[in-house]
């Protein structure tokens, strides 16, 4: 009896909202490396990817993800926000993992709380969003599997003119 209650308690409390393409994102925030709360998406096209030190499909995408990064036109972005409960653990992969001048680097922005990802209905991991100057969902990423070409198509759409 238990174990059935505890599967439908479970079941309600899966978000009631997932973002998909065409949503303008609500108003969130994530946090800097110094705590403050900021919206660094705001203005630009960004690719906003969700991502965690204890997720090894992240870490995959995330070395996929760096070469695209270093081929962006100024006028675009990326946002990696790690999910960890310990933003040091994150810093630290992010440290060791990519060199120092690596772009990645200045992109890390931390959701310790889950407070964007909740919001959002992040259920996956990783997930990753492109969105528009005005914050308008143009494509929605769940998950990753390497060498489908699925990181490229993020950073084709991230690419392309907003419309």
């Amino acid at each position: 009896m238990r174990v059935l209650l505890l599967f439908a308690t479970i079941g309600f409390a899966m978000p009631a909202y997932a973002v998909k393409v065409g949503d303008v994102l609500p108003k969130v925030a994530v946090q800097d490396e110094g705590g403050k709360t900021v919206q660094p998406w705001s203005g630009k096209q960004t690719l906003i990817n969700f991502w965690a030190t204890w997720c090894d499909a992240c870490k995959v995408e995330l070395k996929e993800m760096e070469a695209e990064v270093k081929k962006l036109p100024s006028d675009r972005q990326v946002v990696f926000v790690s999910l960890d409960k310990e933003p040091k653990k994150a810093k630290d992969y992010f440290t060791k993992e990519f060199k120092a001048q690596s772009p990645m680097l200045t992109s890390l922005y931390y959701d310790a709380s889950f407070s964007m990802a909740d919001t959002l209905g992040v259920e996956s991991f990783p997930m990753t969003l492109v969105v528009d100057g005005s914050g308008k969902v143009i494509k929605v990423q769940d998950g990753f599997k390497p060498g489908t070409g699925s990181t490229e198509a993020l950073f084709e759409a991230l690419k392309k003119p907003a419309k």
